[in-house]
């Protein structure tokens, strides 16, 4: 009986996690806390411990980890959507800028009107130096993969450097073009080629760095 109330009370993390508000900070808790009781399980057992007391203890560390990792994530993503559009997933943050806001066609040199833009979003990113970040280039389908591919790559340097350049402080970050691949839109209208055209940010964090 001391076992059933033991799992069951695992169980109601679970359930407790997942009501927490914010969609991304819900998930994050309660993919901890399910991680954390089965991890906590599986050591007691190899301790000689009741396992279900290693489940609970278990579940109460992922709960603390998965949760932290959400809010850190919802927090930031709030703040970066009050400057652009804002994407969150499992896996981290998306932050897409559309060419024709930072560049010129077939330029790689910033805008001035694109320079306020990243000045905002390094304000908010230097808050957050527990980021990885990748800034990913994209084009249309318009010209050769040869021309795209090396322009997507320049833009993304592009917003790369004046990042850095502005004094941002984050555990790494990299850039990469992608050419036209990975399209989100359609390249057969000029509505959907001008989606095509962009620079994602794409944002990530380790529970264990932010604790």
């Amino acid at each position: 009986m001391k076992k059933v109330i033991l799992l069951c009370t695992a169980c109601a993390l679970l359930t407790t996690a997942c009501t927490t508000p914010g969609k991304r900070t819900a998930w994050g808790a309660a993919g901890g806390a399910a991680v954390g009781a089965a991890a906590g399980a599986i050591i007691a057992n190899n301790t000689g411990h009741k396992s279900e007391h290693g489940a609970i203890a278990g579940a109460l560390a992922g709960l603390a980890a998965g949760g932290a990792l959400g809010n850190y994530y919802d927090k930031q993503a709030k703040e970066l959507a009050a400057i652009a559009e804002v994407v969150k997933s499992a896996n981290g943050i998306q932050v897409y800028l559309k060419n024709d806001i930072l560049f010129a066609t077939g330029s790689s040199e910033l805008s001035a009107a694109s320079m306020q833009t990243l000045t905002d979003l390094n304000r908010v990113l230097k808050k957050y130096p527990k980021n990885r970040i990748v800034v990913q280039g994209y084009t249309d389908s318009t010209g050769s993969d040869a021309i795209n591919n090396k322009l997507s790559t320049q833009r993304a340097k592009a917003v790369y450097d004046f990042l850095l350049g502005s004094g941002l402080k984050t555990l790494s970050i990299t850039y990469v073009g992608y050419g036209s691949s990975n399209p989100i839109a359609s390249n057969a209208t000029a509505e959907g080629r001008a989606q095509n055209r962009r620079v994602v940010l794409s944002i990530t964090a380790n529970e264990k760095d932010i604790k």
